[in-house]
């Protein structure tokens, strides 16, 4: 029995966006890896490097001093932890931000997913059944500032206060809205200000943060901040150490948030701080002269300088400086393709595939389904015919062109492995190798009343990197599961989800039956609220809402609410396994691919731990040789 109802769409007020989608806007992008759209690995010491083994360190004992050079395409997306929503940013922020808590680099998956203190002194008392958070600041993290001053707990306050700002406010507010008590009328109010004609000046924005307070924010001290929740939040540690939760000084309210004037004035509390910042052309940083060791436990800092160039075209071209030796690191691309695979046979050591095991970041691609879609006489909103869909897609020859199982898996579940939902060993919808069952797929339809032909289904696709080729698979295999596919190209790709996937009046139309759409949490572990929650659960549907489908069910969206407000992180685990047994047993959507990422360095590089977040090493605990 299908669990789909159809519901109203909630106010665009109330869909403040959380997670990231592959290709985003204003959510947390994703490198462009030519040929390959993969996510995030894990740390260097645990990941599936060279066929299996770790790369072993060409040097044990650390050295300070040298220049760490990277070379890439494009810039940072915001130089603001407010806006700053792109892996890259997150990678550089690694080296002049820091979070009350952090994910750090850990021999294993389990320990690089699991939060760590970071500004804080050690893991918060938690009060109130789970709904008071109470944390102090180290003493002596200090901001660039002249003189140096202590990090305070109205700095982390003023920073959180700042996300929902008129001018450019956060892409993830959802995390902080649906958790902290306030948050939400707070962030409304400010917002609206924005609708008045001086309400975006910096002027205007500093003197409502000044007046207006968010309740469940409270400094009880210079150094201890506390935190006060609408309900238990098991993942709410996570939440505090995404960029977005970073304190903020006085001194940057001087400036519009998310500005190019920011930019230029950016206060750092990490152990680098920038020199020289010339957008789209280069980024240098320095040792930042107030940071102390002393007060962070994460970052070593070895090296003295951190050099950034940007503008080179092509992930080949930074490819071979890199192995020539003028470079020394990816800035935002990967290894290309067409290179990755004799470099794996090669056994290079300094290639890293991450991350290990039977463990995923990104869910790229799936199939997103239309169940609004009028096409056919609204034939997907008919069971069998959605889990002919299921049986119909060849998962094992799109995963070859994202570079085969090295780096792309099959994907079976709607949750893929490394994030909380996933459940072993289940796989709804089996074929072999993941290459489809047509026969299957035909019979399902036979019993939905379907002839063969009957069904035409519009396959909405970007034209960018790999995707004509994902879409020709897709409408071949399909079109011998007996399905009709017209292929509708969209240019340019941005327009895939402004035009097609987030605009409701689009999917009621029937503008789309079916697309290839990608999807990346913004943490591991436990992060239902960034994989299962965005994409599943139906209150949510409306503009730029990421259930592009219009996927309503009143079991899953129980599963949700319960898994979000569990006591404790295991005891939330059932219930985003369930709702992802639902999902499946729906067939809301078809998952195809989950995919692990490639990077590379040159051998003067040592300890070269992969750092999830920013999909690169860790700048801050890299040393070199030479």
């Amino acid at each position: 029995m299908e669990s789909i109802i159809a519901g109203p769409a909630p106010s665009a007020e109330a869909v403040h966006q959380v997670g990231r989608r592959l290709g985003g806007r204003s959510r947390r992008k994703v490198q462009s890896f030519g040929a390959i759209l993969v996510a995030a690995g894990m740390a260097a010491t645990s990941l599936t490097a060279l066929g299996g083994a770790a790369p072993a360190l060409a040097a044990s004992t650390p050295k300070y001093g040298g220049t760490l050079r990277l070379v890439g395409q494009g810039d940072v997306d915001f130089m603001d932890t407010a806006d700053a929503y792109y892996d890259v940013t997150w990678s550089l922020f690694r080296a002049i931000s820091r979070q009350l808590y952090t994910w750090p680099v850990a021999p294993t998956f389990a320990g690089e997913t699991n939060s760590v203190p970071d500004l804080a002194t050690g893991m918060p008392v938690v009060t109130d059944g789970g709904k008071t958070y109470t944390i102090t600041i180290r003493t002596g993290a200090m901001w660039d500032t002249t003189p140096a001053r202590q990090v305070t707990a109205q700095d982390e306050i003023t920073g959180l206060k700042r996300l929902c700002n008129p001018a450019s406010p956060a892409g993830a507010l959802g995390y902080y809205e649906s958790t902290i008590i306030g948050f939400q009328s707070y962030c409304n109010a400010f917002l609206a200000t924005g609708s008045t004609k001086n309400g975006s000046t910096v002027s205007a924005m500093d003197a409502f943060m000044a007046s207006h307070n968010i309740a469940g924010l409270k400094a009880l001290s210079n150094l201890t901040v506390q935190f006060d929740l609408t309900s238990p939040a098991p993942d709410f540690l996570d939440i505090l150490s995404l960029a977005f939760a970073s304190p903020v000084p006085k001194e940057e309210l001087a400036y519009v948030p998310g500005s190019a004037a920011l930019a230029q004035h950016f206060v750092s509390d990490g152990p680098y701080t920038i020199s020289k910042y010339v957008p789209t052309r280069s980024l240098d940083l320095v040792r930042n002269p107030a940071w102390k060791a002393s007060a962070d436990t994460v970052r070593k800092a070895y090296v003295d300088q951190i050099q950034i160039t940007e503008g080179v075209a092509t992930n080949t071209a930074a490819l071979q400086e890199i192995q020539a030796g003028t470079e020394d690191m990816f800035w935002d691309q990967n290894v290309p393709t067409v290179q990755l695979a004799g470099m794996v046979a090669a056994k290079d050591p300094d290639l890293t595939i991450g991350p290990d095991g039977n463990n995923y970041i990104v869910m790229n691609p799936y199939l997103s389904i239309n169940l609004q879609s009028p096409n056919n006489h609204g034939a997907l909103k008919n069971l069998k015919v959605r889990q002919a869909l299921e049986y119909a897609i060849n998962k094992y020859a799109d995963s070859q062109v994202y570079g085969g199982a090295v780096i792309s898996g099959v994907a079976n579940q709607a949750v893929p492995p490394g994030s909380v939902g996933y459940i072993p060993g289940y796989d709804p919808y089996p074929s072999a190798d993941g290459q489809g069952n047509p026969a299957k797929a035909k019979q399902l339809l036979a019993a939905a009343g379907y002839k063969p032909g009957q069904i035409t289904l519009k396959l909405v696709y970007r034209t960018n990197t790999v995707h004509p080729q994902i879409a020709e698979n897709d409408q071949a295999a399909l079109e011998a599961a007996g399905f009709k596919v017209d292929l509708i190209a969209v240019t340019p790709p941005n327009a895939f989800y402004t035009k097609y996937l987030e605009n409701p009046a689009a999917g009621k139309s029937g503008a789309w039956d079916i697309v290839e759409a990608g999807w990346i949490p913004d943490w591991m572990g436990l992060n239902g609220r960034s994989t299962i929650f965005p994409l599943f659960d139906g209150t949510t549907y409306g503009a730029e809402s990421n259930d592009y489908g219009d996927y309503n069910s009143k079991v899953v969206n129980a599963d949700i609410a319960k898994a979000l407000t569990a006591p404790t992180q295991t005891g939330s685990i059932a219930d985003w396994q369930a709702a992802n047994r639902q999902v499946m047993s729906d067939a809301a959507i078809v998952p195809i691919g989950a995919q692990k990422v490639s990077v590379y360095h040159s051998s003067r590089v040592q300890n070269a731990e992969f750092w999830w977040v920013g999909e690169n090493y860790d700048l801050t605990n890299v040393w070199l040789n030479s």
